[in-house]
């Protein structure tokens, strides 16, 4: 319980710098007690102002205010650190520091203590004004993580996964021998590093990876539009040469073609650059390694390839599912920690439909405890590819499953399933083969993650 004795208390917050739009806001709750005699409850509310601290509550003459609860919104567009403070006795005592995401929220209450929430109100991490401190960046872009000033660190561990690559979009026909469905986006790597926490500043600066867009498609007749690769997270630095620690994002999957041409999946990311795009002889993974369409150590991404199932990685991520020129579909690479590949798209032929192929899986065993994303159906009703699994501190996320192909007369392609949150490659959207429909577009890649832990 926080508690204020008279009119020298007061409870503060402040913000680590000014805003973009929007101050965020606080509300108090409290009781006022006087020897021993309840006198009311009541609530504060009002803005923060930037860099300046605010109090939020101000005790009163001899009355004694207990604070039951309070909330702090974060009404602005980019993330924010806030510090709570109580002053007595002229000396401020800080209580604990949160970086809330837009439309997130730092609340305290006598039951939970503090604890932090995201923009849908889900809760992201309970906190003490202890150590271990969590800060979760979940948000793509550039953002800013804050030493903890409530206690004075170690040790910090950080985590990193890179966005899945998007899946191509599939290609679309009226009449012909062949249509091809999209290739699957590479998968993002995971890295994790430790450091002293004397080495690192009050700030420092990371990146979260935006997954990449699936490959849009065109009317009949005409060839998808290839996937777009998941870009990187980094610890350290905005810049990959500055920075501590690299994730790399996963490479776009290929475009479906009308004709018979092969379609590679993306390449997986590593540990020092970003999968490659599929072509129609592969995509490459990331080094720092040689990249191979088979097994891959440490932090390489997986390449895939143009005769068999996508590469797989250690802590690189998987490569997409590619197809041959018949065609025939090969199944996404899986990958140990990092994301796993997303499934390539349904094609067909003038006498038969080509099933499309799952997402890639990740973590460790065999097959792995994370699950890719099934591939829909190629039939006269296909079906979506279903989205990659949900990643944890242990293993990145799951591989979207291919579209379905389309069939018959306005049957159109289906949208390759989803990589997982966070780092899975988007599936390849299935084809069409029909008069009037259009084939499905490319799966999204999973955003990536960076998560800071202080001790």
């Amino acid at each position: 319980m926080i508690i204020l004795n008279g009119s020298g208390d007061t409870l503060n917050a402040v913000m680590g710098g000014s805003i973009t739009t929007t101050e965020p806001s606080y509300f108090v709750s409290y009781v006022s007690v006087n020897s021993n005699i309840l006198n009311g409850a009541a609530n504060s509310q009002g803005a923060l102002n930037g860099g300046t601290p605010v109090a939020m509550l101000t005790g009163s003459g001899s009355a004694q205010y207990k604070i039951d609860q309070f909330d702090i919104y974060n009404l602005d567009t980019v993330n924010q650190n806030i510090t709570v403070s109580v002053t007595h006795s002229a000396t401020a005592y800080s209580l604990y520091t949160a970086t809330l995401v837009p439309s997130g929220a730092l609340h305290y209450d006598t039951t939970q203590g503090f604890y932090v929430t995201n923009a849908t109100g889900s809760i992201t991490s309970t906190v003490s004004s202890t150590s271990p401190n969590v800060q979760v960046f979940s948000t793509p872009g550039n953002q800013t993580w804050y030493k903890p000033t409530n206690f004075t660190p170690s040790v910090v561990q950080v985590m990193c996964v890179g966005a899945g690559g998007g899946g191509g979009g599939g290609g679309s026909v009226t009449t012909g021998a062949i249509v091809m469905g999209g290739g699957g986006g590479g998968g993002g790597c995971k890295q994790e590093a430790y450091f002293n926490a004397v080495d690192l500043g009050s700030t420092v600066n990371l990146v979260v990876g935006q997954g990449g867009v699936g490959g849009t498609v065109g009317t009949s007749g005409q060839v998808g539009i290839v996937g777009t690769a998941g870009t990187s997270s980094m610890f350290g630095s905005t810049s990959q040469a500055t920075s501590y620690i690299y994730a790399g994002g996963g490479g776009g999957g290929a475009l479906g073609g009308v004709t018979g041409v092969i379609g590679c999946g993306g390449g997986g990311g590593g540990s020092a650059g970003l999968g490659t795009t599929g072509t129609t002889s592969a995509g490459i993974g990331g080094p720092p390694g040689t990249p191979t369409a088979t097994v891959n150590i440490s932090g390489t991404g997986a390449s895939s390839s143009v005769s068999a199932v996508g590469g797989y990685g250690e802590f690189g991520g998987g490569a997409g599912g590619s197809h041959t020129a018949v065609p025939a579909n090969f199944a996404a690479g899986t990958s140990i920690y990092g994301g796993g590949g997303g499934g390539c798209g349904g094609g067909a032929t003038a006498g038969a439909l080509i099933q499309p192929s799952a997402g890639g899986l990740t973590g460790p065993g065999t097959p792995g405890s994370g699950g890719g994303g099934g591939a829909g159906s190629a039939s006269t009703t296909p079906t979506v590819g279903s989205a990659g699994s949900t990643g944890n501190s242990l293993y990145a996320g799951g591989g979207g499953g291919g579209g379905g192909g389309g069939s018959g007369t306005t049957i159109a392609g289906r949208i390759g399933g989803a990589g997982g949150f966070h780092g899975g490659g988007g599936g390849g959207g299935g084809s069409a083969w029909t008069s009037s429909g259009i084939a499905g577009i490319g799966g999204a890649g999973g955003n990536g993650i960076v998560i800071v832990m202080a001790w």
